[in-house]
């Protein structure tokens, strides 16, 4: 839906001098309003406030009830004087002065509301009509979100849905909408692990997205007729329908915006809402029938159906932060017209009322509360548009990592690059403004000091915060060095055994076979190089390298069932995993059959992520561990151990999601230890004094770099981000 913002045309208090120097000048004139001009009544907190329609051009603009007392007299009979001494005869000490009415006048010229007897000043209307399809333009393209291009007129439809659909559109029809979706929400909880599985590889899977082409545009189609609709069944007019590209999917929308000029609240609220409503109960549809049918191409068109029509509801329409369906909503609930404009220029006054010190400014606060509202608003809005704009960068990435370092460049430069070049521009005006004062100039650039000594000259801690888990030097670990069946346990569970101490054996029939056989190959061969040694010398010299053949292949054999024997590495006391169970249990190569934990402090095994390495390998002043199971001391560390290779396997299942760390792990892996990025491992030595044996354990590690100024951290993590996400 697209709500047109109402202009601001408020006035601005009575804080001017009576009489004006230059009124002789105009005080003839007898201005007068267009005659395609409505005006619609509304309350907004307790004030009455007066909304003009402009019907030629679908723009609207709202006036305070002062402004509105000098607007109601412009009826083309009263000239500017004798509209002033009216207003002094009917109001007294409270009439507006002459600078406020011709402060108004321009407001409202500027604003094409008033009509003219004579030529129109050609030049300055085409000056302007260009001014603001410069501005239509640049907040067209300059969203990387929403692209939008007008296409027809749906009115007469809308009238024809309105007849049609009249019936259900009550309050019998909310307590069925409510009976359809409730449900479909509980069951949505109860199926969310099969929902959310792969839910990137599913959704931006080539075949999926060809899907998504198709359904997303009829999926919103039918929202933006809810708006139509609603706004139709309250007597709105909607003229103007097209389709805007929302992160390059095609995307219809109408312009509602003549609900503005409602004058209940609950009728403004429920045309923001309409097209959510309508999204939601086809979400609990397409989740009623991906739940009934089996799998195939119908049950994935109703999985994307039940996706689309909820996520995008609740991340962009629903959320007030959004210049979407919830920001009106939110506005109209809170009665706050124009919340972001109005959001925006407050922060700007506080800019220029306290840095500047102009005294002379107005607050855009209207009416009672609204301040903490633009004041709460304007930060929030601004960092949730530009997490969701780098989410979706990120999410698309892990598929198509050009699309979304596009998507990503375009954010940046519309959320960060626009507002900053504007942000200049406008303190580079109001220091040169004379009105600003040296006072003023002293405070801003006081200002802009102490901003570029925090970013640019103050060091601020830094330090770097990863995940490592408590675990033995590969001395302590004891695993099975040749595949085979368990045999006899020499040692059991708890007993201390020293360097070199047998712990169990192995059986592995196959080999020892292989092992006989070989030693009775390498016999033959021996007698009969013996044999042809003092026969044949050159046929004796041939035996020989079969013999040392023959040999080498026994010696391999007798050094794999060397390792069936599982020995102690070093000393410490032995714990061995499912003891009881173990005789009879056939193990893997390699697998870990139980510790040797020493007296000595385990070690702590970190991974880092590849951005970070180069940075923590070389700017790393002192580490320091703590554990969760004891919040309360830390302690100092070294790195006794870099693993100079990237790797993706984790070094415990407790680092991963699944183990409760907050390392992505691969679904299909079933150990839970296979990351879906790469990253570099380090081991770290603690203290002999550590007390804690809790192998196994996470422990949160914290690497303390040197200050630095936060700019460069800035950079630094932006740099992080694309060589991450976009391998650029």
């Amino acid at each position: 839906m697209d709500n047109r913002p109402v202009t601001q045309g408020e006035q601005g208090g009575l804080h001017t001098q009576l009489v004006n120097s230059h009124w002789y000048r105009v005080a003839g004139v007898v201005p007068r309003l267009r005659q395609q001009l409505r005006i619609h009544a509304q309350r907004y907190r307790g004030r009455l406030w007066y909304v003009v329609e402009d019907r030629l051009n679908g723009r609207y603009h709202r006036f305070d009830r002062q402004a509105w007392r000098i607007i109601q007299l412009l009826d083309g009979t009263l000239t500017l004087e004798q509209l002033w001494h009216r207003l002094v005869t009917e109001v007294g000490a409270v009439a507006p002065s002459q600078e406020d009415i011709l402060v108004l006048l321009g407001q409202l010229h500027s604003l094409d509301l008033l009509a003219s007897e004579s030529l129109p000043d050609l030049a300055e209307a085409a000056r302007r009509g260009r001014s603001q399809s410069r501005q239509r333009r640049w907040q067209r393209y300059m969203n990387p979100l929403a692209l939008r291009f007008r296409l027809f007129d749906p009115d007469r439809f809308l009238v024809r849905a309105v007849r049609v659909l009249r019936p259900v559109l009550n309050r019998r029809g909310a307590v069925l909408w409510l009976a359809w979706v409730v449900p479909a929400l509980v069951l949505a909880v109860s199926h969310w692990q099969e929902l959310t599985s792969n839910f990137g590889e599913r959704l931006l899977a080539l075949d999926n997205l060809a899907l998504l082409w198709l359904i997303f545009p009829l999926v919103k189609a039918l929202h933006e007729i809810g708006h139509g609709v609603a706004c139709r069944l309250r007597g709105g007019e909607v003229h103007d329908m097209g389709v805007m590209l929302l992160v390059f999917l095609p995307v219809p929308y109408v312009d509602a915006s003549s609900s503005w000029a409602f004058p209940r609240k609950r009728d403004r609220v429920l045309v923001g809402a309409a097209g959510m409503i309508v999204e939601l109960f086809l979400a609990a549809t397409a989740f009623y029938l991906w739940l009934w049918l089996e799998p195939g191409t119908a049950k994935a068109i109703a999985y994307d159906v039940a996706v689309l029509a909820s996520v995008t509801t609740v991340l962009f329409n629903g959320n007030p932060l959004l210049r979407y369906d919830g920001y009106y909503i939110a506005s109209d609930a809170l009665e706050i017209p124009n919340l972001s404009q109005r959001a925006t220029r407050y922060w700007g006054y506080l800019a220029e009322r306290w840095l500047l010190r102009r005294e002379e400014m107005h607050s855009p606060v209207m009416a009672r509360g609204e301040d903490l509202w633009f004041s709460l608003y304007a930060p929030l809005s601004f960092a949730y548009r530009m997490f969701v704009l780098l989410s979706i960068a990120l999410f698309i990435s892990l598929k198509y990592s050009a699309v979304g370092a596009l998507i990503a460049a375009w954010g940046i430069l519309a959320g960060l690059g626009v507002p900053l070049y504007r942000g200049l521009g406008w303190l580079r005006r109001m220091l040169f403004d004379p009105r600003t004062g040296a006072r003023g100039r002293r405070g801003a650039l006081a200002s802009l000091g102490a901003l570029g000594v925090v970013l640019f000259a103050l060091p601020l801690p830094h330090h770097t915060q990863v995940d490592g888990v408590l675990w033995l030097p590969d001395s302590g670990v004891l695993r099975a060095g040749q595949a085979g069946f368990v045999g006899q346990v020499t040692a059991h569970a708890g007993d201390s055994v020293l360097p070199g101490a047998g712990v169990l054996s192995l059986r592995d029939s196959t080999l020892t076979a292989h092992v006989v056989e070989q030693a009775a190959k390498v016999e033959a061969a021996q007698v009969r190089y013996d044999a042809a040694r003092l026969a044949d010398p050159s046929k004796g010299q041939q035996l020989a390298s079969d013999l040392e053949r023959e040999q080498a292949e026994l010696h391999a054999l007798e050094e794999r069932a060397s390792r069936l024997e599982v020995h102690a590495d070093a000393p410490g006391r032995l714990w061995l995993q499912d003891s009881d169970n173990l005789p009879g249990q056939f193990v893997k190569q390699g697998q870990i059959l139980g510790y040797v934990i020493p007296a000595a402090a385990p070690r702590v095994r970190v991974i880092i992520d590849q951005p970070d390495e180069d940075f923590i390998r070389s700017h790393t002043r002192s580490i320091v561990v703590k554990v969760p199971f004891a919040p309360g001391p830390s302690w100092a560390a070294r790195v006794v151990r870099a693993v100079p290779a990237a790797l993706n396997e984790l070094p415990s299942a407790a680092l991963g999601r699944e183990g409760g760390g907050a390392v992505a792990t691969d679904p299909r892996d079933r150990t839970g230890r296979k990351a879906l990025m790469t990253h570099f491992e380090y081991e770290l030595a603690l203290p002999d004094q550590f007390p804690y044996r809790f192998i196994g354990s996470r422990a949160s590690v914290r690497f303390e770099h040197p200050p630095e100024p936060l700019i460069y951290r800035m950079w630094r993590g932006v740099r992080r981000l694309f060589l991450a996400f976009f391998h650029s």
